[in-house]
């Protein structure tokens, strides 16, 4: 992903879109935005929007805790 999608992303979830934060706990999971995962960034991003209510985000966070 162009680093100028990840700053749109980064943007529109510091103004509370709860589906940014979900793609960037995603995209972190994945590894889409730096070529490897990144468990904190993705982490701190689902947890944000978890607490918003996201069950997807909720998933992703289950994901990264099987992985420790």
């Amino acid at each position: 992903m162009a680093s100028d999608e990840l700053i749109k992303l980064i943007d529109k979830a510091i103004g509370g879109s709860i589906e940014a934060a979900e793609k960037l706990g995603e995209g972190y999971l994945k590894g889409k935005f730096g070529g490897k995962p990144n468990y904190e960034k993705a982490l701190k991003w689902s947890s944000y929007a978890a607490r918003k209510g996201s069950k997807k985000a909720e998933e992703i966070i289950a994901k990264i805790n099987n992985k420790n």
